[in-house]
C-alpha cells in the first residue's frame, strides 16, 4: 500500500529535492525555483495533514502545459544545457506534487540523482562535493524510509551510514584503477561566464576584479620561487584601441585562426635559465591560460592540450569548464622578438582618428625633445613619476577624452589606466605598444604552492624594440611601486577603500586562530583540485607507476587482479556476518526437515501459516502417530526460538528434537509403505 500522509520517505525525498534544487540557484530560473518551493509546501501540508488531497491530475496537467509552454520560450536563450536542466527541475517539481504511487516515487528518486550530477557541472569544490554526498545519502536515506517503513528513522540513518563508510574504500579503490577517460560530447558553455578577465577592457574594469576574491589559478614550482617582482603572469594581449577601451585585435585573431586551422603552432627559441611550475586554472568558460614570459610546455600532455600564438599568449584548445591543469617552463631571459613584426607593427601602431587632442599636443612636444625611442618611453614613465598621480581602487569615472582626463586633470587610476595611457602616449610617438593583461603577485603558502586571486588581476605595456623585440613596461610600478613588491593592500594609500573589498578579511589576521583556519582551508582546497578534480590520465599513470614500477602489460594485469582481490575481501570482510546469519540452525533444520516428511502425506504449510497454526491443520489431517512427534517439534521450535533460553537449554531441546524427528520419520515410512 503507498501511504501519503506521515511517510517520512517522503519528507526526506522532498527535502533533499529542495536542497538540490537551491544549489542550482544560478542556472535554473527564478519562476521554476518558485514552483518548487510551491511543491515542497504543498508535500509538507499533507505530510503534517493540513490538507488532506494533492492537486488533481486535471490541474497537474494544465499546469505542465502553460509551464512547458514558458519553457520553450526562454530556451532559445538558455541554450541545451541549461535548457535541459530546468526542464528536469520543472518537471520533478510536478512529480513532486504528484507524488500517488510508488512508480511515481522511484521517478522522482532517480531524477533527484541526475538533478545531484547536474550540480557537479556548475561547482566542483570540496564544500559543495561534501554537500552533494550528504544529498546523495540522503537519498538512499528516503529508499531505506520508503521500503522499511516500520523501522525508524534513527535507524534508517545508522544503516545507511554504516552502508556508506563500507563502500568509501571500494570507490576509492575504484577511482584510482578505472580508465580516466574524456567527455563523450564537448559541454555547451554558459552564457553568462566566470567572474575575471574579459576581451576587452575599459580603464577601471580591472579596479573592479580587485573587489573579488575569487581564486584564479593555483601555481606549484619545481625548483626556484620566483620573486614577487618576477610574477607577471600574460594571459591577454589587447592591440586594438579605439580611444577609451582596448581589445583583442580583430586581426590577430584571423591569423591565430588560419595558423591553428593549419596546426603551426608557434615554437620560440629559448635560452638561459628557466622556472619549472604546474598551473591549475579555475574554470572560466574561455580559453586563455597563465604563464610567466617566456613559456613552453614541459611534458607532452600539455603540449597536446596548450596552443601558444605569436603574441606569446597560451590558449587552451578547449574552454576551461572545469579546473584545467598544466605543466610549463618559463625562460625569463628569452627576448620577445621571434614573432610576426609585419603582423605586430601593423596591428601596434594604429590610432584612433580622433580623441584626447591634450594628450596628442603633449606627446608631440615630449617627442620633439626625446627622437631616441628609449629616451621617450623614459620621458613617459618619468612624467608619471614627477606628476602627483595617485594609485587608486575608486577612480573618478572618465567618459568624454578619458586618456586626456587622465593625464592632466584627475591623475588618480588603476593599473588599466596607467598601462592604457602609456600604451597610447608611446603609439602616439611612433613606437608599436600594445596592453597586456593578467595577474601581478600572488599569495605563496609556505614554498607549497601560490594563490592567486581576482583581485591579483593587473596591466601593462609591453613595447616594440627594434633590437629587443617587446619589452614589458610598467608604469604602475613607477606610482606604485610597493602595488609590485608587495601586492595590492599595499599599494593603496586609503584604507577606506579596502571596506569592501576582500583585503576586509585580513584584519582578522592578528588572530591565530582564524589566519590558521582559513589556510587549512586553503590547503584542503589545493589538495582537493590537485588530487580529485585534477586526476586525469597522466596522474593517474604516474600514481600506479609508483605504486608498481614500470607499466607493462604483465604488471598493469597483476594489479588489476590485486585491486579485485582487495575489493573482494573487502566484501567478505562486510558480509561475512550476514552471510553466517544466512546459514539456518540445527532447530529450523530438523523443523524443515519435518514439513518434508508431512509433504509425502500430502500434508503441506501454506505460506501465511505460523508453526503454530500449521501443527493445529497437521493434528486435524494426520494420525496421533504423525501429530504427536510433530506437536512436540513445534514446541520445541517455538521455544528455541522466542524464549530466552541458557546454551544448555538449547543443547537440550536440539536432543529432544533430534528423538522426535527420527519418530516422526519412522512413522512416515510406515504410512508411505
Amino acid at each position: 500500500m503507498f501511504r501519503v500522509a506521515k511517510n517520512h520517505g517522503h519528507l526526506v525525498l522532498t527535502a533533499t529535492f529542495l536542497c538540490v534544487s537551491l544549489s542550482l540557484l544560478e542556472p535554473v530560473m527564478s519562476w521554476i525555483i518558485i514552483l518548487v518551493v510551491c511543491a515542497v509546501i504543498m508535500r509538507l501540508a499533507l505530510y503534517l495533514q493540513l490538507q488532506k488531497h494533492a492537486p488533481s491530475v486535471r490541474t497537474l496537467n494544465l499546469l505542465a502545459l502553460l509551464s512547458a509552454i514558458v519553457l520553450a520560450y526562454f530556451s532559445f536563450q538558455l541554450g541545451v544545457l541549461l535548457g535541459m536542466l530546468n526542464l528536469l527541475v520543472l518537471a520533478c517539481a510536478l512529480k513532486l506534487m504528484l507524488l500517488r504511487s510508488n512508480k511515481d516515487y522511484y521517478q522522482l528518486v532517480t531524477s533527484c540523482g541526475f538533478l545531484i550530477g547536474c550540480g557537479f557541472i556548475f561547482q566542483q569544490g570540496i564544500g559543495f562535493s561534501v554537500f552533494y554526498l550528504a544529498l546523495t545519502m540522503l537519498l538512499m536515506l528516503s529508499l531505506a524510509c520508503q521500503n522499511s517503513p516500520a523501522r525508524s528513522i534513527q535507524t534508517n540513518s545508522k544503516h545507511i551510514a554504516l552502508m556508506s563508510a563500507q563502500a568509501a574504500p571500494i570507490c576509492g579503490l575504484l577511482f584510482i584503477v578505472m580508465p580516466q577517460v574524456g567527455p563523450l560530447w564537448q559541454m555547451p558553455s554558459s552564457k553568462s561566464h566566470k567572474t575575471g578577465l574579459a576581451e576587452q577592457v575599459t580603464p577601471g574594469d580591472i579596479a573592479s576584479l580587485s573587489q573579488s576574491s575569487e581564486l584564479a589559478f593555483r601555481v606549484t614550482f619545481d625548483g626556484r620561487i620566483p620573486t614577487n617582482q618576477e610574477r607577471y603572469w600574460r594571459a591577454m594581449v589587447l592591440e586594438d584601441f579605439d580611444g577609451k577601451t582596448w581589445r583583442v585585435s580583430p586581426l590577430r585573431k584571423s591569423v591565430r585562426r588560419q595558423y591553428q586551422q593549419s596546426n603551426k603552432a608557434f615554437t620560440p627559441s629559448v635560452v638561459g635559465p628557466y622556472l619549472s611550475y604546474n598551473v591549475i586554472a579555475e574554470p572560466t568558460h574561455q580559453r586563455w591560460l597563465y604563464a610567466i614570459d617566456v613559456a613552453v610546455a614541459n611534458d607532452p600532455a600539455t603540449a597536446k592540450k596548450i596552443w601558444q600564438g605569436h603574441d606569446y599568449q597560451l590558449i587552451s584548445r578547449s574552454p576551461l569548464m572545469s579546473n584545467f591543469q598544466y605543466s610549463v617552463k618559463s625562460y625569463l631571459n628569452t627576448p620577445l622578438n621571434q614573432s610576426l613584426f609585419s603582423v605586430d607593427n601593423r596591428i601596434n601602431q594604429q590610432l584612433p582618428s580622433q580623441g584626447n587632442p591634450r594628450t596628442q599636443s603633449w606627446v608631440r612636444e615630449l617627442r620633439k625633445a626625446n627622437p631616441n625611442d628609449s629616451a621617450f618611453i623614459q620621458a613617459v614613465l618619468a612624467n608619471f613619476k614627477n606628476q602627483p598621480f595617485e594609485y587608486t581602487l575608486t577612480p573618478p569615472l572618465m567618459q568624454d577624452q578619458p586618456v586626456d582626463q587622465f593625464l592632466f586633470d584627475q591623475q588618480s587610476g588603476f593599473c588599466s589606466h596607467y598601462a592604457s595611457a602609456m600604451a597610447y602616449a608611446l603609439r602616439l610617438g611612433g613606437i608599436p605598444a600594445r596592453m597586456v593583461t593578467g595577474y601581478q603577485g600572488g599569495e605563496m603558502r609556505e614554498n607549497a604552492y601560490l594563490s592567486v586571486y581576482q583581485y591579483d588581476a593587473h596591466a601593462w605595456v609591453e613595447a616594440w624594440h627594434s633590437e629587443l623585440g617587446w619589452q614589458r613596461y610598467d608604469p604602475t610600478a613607477v606610482v606604485a611601486p610597493d602595488r609590485v613588491i608587495y601586492g595590492l593592500r599595499a599599494a593603496i594609500a586609503d584604507a577606506s577603500e579596502l571596506i569592501d573589498s576582500p583585503f576586509l578579511l585580513n584584519r582578522f589576521n592578528g588572530v591565530a586562530w582564524l589566519t590558521e583556519l582559513r589556510f587549512m582551508l586553503a590547503d584542503l582546497d589545493f589538495l582537493w583540485t590537485k588530487w580529485i578534480i585534477g586526476f586525469d590520465k597522466q596522474t593517474q599513470q604516474d600514481l600506479i607507476k609508483s605504486l608498481i614500477g614500470k607499466l607493462t602489460p604483465q604488471r598493469l594485469a597483476l594489479f588489476g587482479l590485486s585491486v579485485m582481490g582487495i575489493i573482494a575481501l573487502l566484501l567478505l570482510t562486510f558480509f561475512w556476518r550476514a552471510l553466517r546469519g544466512y546459514q539456518t540452525d540445527m532447530m529450523t533444520q530438523y523443523y524443515l526437515r519435518a514439513e518434508v516428511l508431512l509433504q509425502k502425506l500430502n500434508i503441506q504449510r501454506l505460506r501465511h501459516q505460523g508453526p503454530q497454526e500449521f501443527a493445529q491443520t497437521v493434528s486435524v489431517k494426520a494420525p496421533p502417530s504423525i501429530n504427536k512427534p510433530f506437536a512436540r517439534i513445534t514446541s520445541q521450535f517455538i521455544q528455541y526460538h522466542y524464549q530466552n533460553l541458557k546454551p544448555e537449554q538449547r543443547a537440550a531441546l536440539i536432543t529432544k528434537v533430534k528423538s522426535d524427528w527420527q519418530q516422526l520419520k519412522k512413522a512416515t515410512k510406515k504410512i508411505v509403505r
